[in-house]
């Protein structure tokens, strides 16, 4: 039986977080190995209610660090599950309804305080020096304020043999004044309606084809996690949208994509969660890796927001472009090229209207000027390509 890894990061989601937990814990595919990152919650619970569930299910491992974002949570997932944490165990002795807790001997990048697991994963104090990470076939991120259908992970594993990523399709529940669903995804506008195998060159061509100008991926889909660690693909640190160029980088570089056009995912949209800093935001409740950004502009939040996102799609092209200039797959390039760069090109150059720029990512524009062109060169390049097969 496979072995899949579930990695949850968590930050001020305690309205949220146990309907999250419940869609994990009674999937009706039951061979899991649970990590829950708890990212320097400010708010009362969230770690309360991670260590209740982590209490409770020997397969949940939690960790607990100092806030970072999204990337940083995520990534401790996936250096965890590949080996690179050497774990000493803090708790000498076993009690009955109580948690272990570890410590990370050596390097740890992302200052992660605790490991907690639940003494049912034990049978004896020697157990304790000699736990380490978990073997895993196959990776899953989920968000912590959405939640799956219970059978989301038994329909993926039976269509992971010989595949790199399967995509499936989400829909969104909008938690913001009337609690509804909407069916928006990226899945969903390529409109390819029937279970396929697919290569990242007609990945691309469906791109191309469809309404999308970028792409993103995190969340959406299963991950066989000996072809991630084999392309050395993490979410990159501090920036917005980080999804955007992990997917970009994991699907060109996949051999196969398995569409699987059915919904598991339940995506919530709310007010305050990172893709939504409204006004609302003050010093007591914004992330705390942004609140040097909000302080440079003088807690306009609304500014603060807007460069950011911008200074993130500088970086982010700057990745893209280092890669497409570097993969030896030439055509896959060129496509890359062809199809969104100029989506990130574009935006990054935005970054210029600021007349503050606290990231230092003005003077890195240069780097981009080549491949910055025209909205109708672009056009043409879009339409021209688009007759490509």
């Amino acid at each position: 039986m496979k072995t899949v890894g579930v990695v949850i990061p968590i930050y001020n989601v305690e309205k949220y977080l146990k309907e999250c937990l419940d869609s994990v814990i009674n999937q009706s595919y039951t061979n899991l190995e649970i990590i829950l990152v708890n990212d320097g919650s400010t708010d009362e619970n969230s770690l309360n209610i991670a260590k209740e569930y982590t209490l409770k299910d020997k397969r949940i491992t939690l960790f607990d660090k100092k806030n970072g974002g999204l990337s940083s949570a995520r990534n401790v997932g996936i250096e965890f599950f590949s080996g690179e944490y050497k774990l000493k165990n803090k708790t000498k002795t076993i009690k009955e309804n109580s948690l272990i807790e570890f410590n990370i001997e050596g390097n740890n990048p992302y200052e992660i305080y605790t490991i907690y697991k639940s003494y049912k994963a034990f049978n004896n104090e020697k157990d304790l020096t000699s736990f380490t990470y978990p073997i895993i076939d196959y990776i899953i991120f989920l968000d912590s304020d959405d939640y799956w259908e219970l059978n989301c992970i038994e329909e993926c594993v039976p269509r992971m043999d010989g595949v790199d990523v399967l995509w499936f399709d989400c829909i969104e529940k909008y938690d913001i004044k009337i609690n509804f669903l909407k069916h928006n995804s990226r899945l969903k506008d390529i409109n390819i309606q029937q279970e396929c195998l697919i290569g990242p060159l007609q990945w691309l061509i469906y791109l191309r084809k469809s309404k999308t100008k970028d792409f993103a991926f995190a969340w959406s889909g299963m991950i066989n996690f000996h072809f991630l660690k084999n392309i050395k693909l993490k979410f990159k640190d501090g920036i917005f949208a980080e999804d955007h160029l992990f997917g970009i980088l994991l699907f060109s570089q996949a051999k196969n994509i398995y569409i699987f056009p059915k919904v598991f995912y339940y995506y919530r949209i709310r007010a305050n969660s990172l893709t939504n800093q409204d006004k609302k935001i003050t010093k007591d409740n914004i992330l705390p890796y942004f609140k040097d950004i909000f302080v440079a502009f003088d807690e306009n939040a609304t500014l603060a927001k807007e460069y950011f996102k911008y200074a993130s799609w500088v970086q982010t092209s700057l990745e893209l472009v280092r890669f497409i200039e570097n993969y030896h797959e030439r055509k896959i390039s060129s496509a890359l090229k062809d199809t969104i760069l100029y989506f990130y090109i574009k935006n990054a150059f935005k970054v210029e209207k600021f007349n503050k720029d606290p990231l230092y990512v003005q003077e890195k524009l240069k780097d981009l000027n080549p491949y910055k062109m025209s909205k109708i060169t672009y056009k043409i390049t879009r339409l021209l390509s688009s007759f490509i097969k």
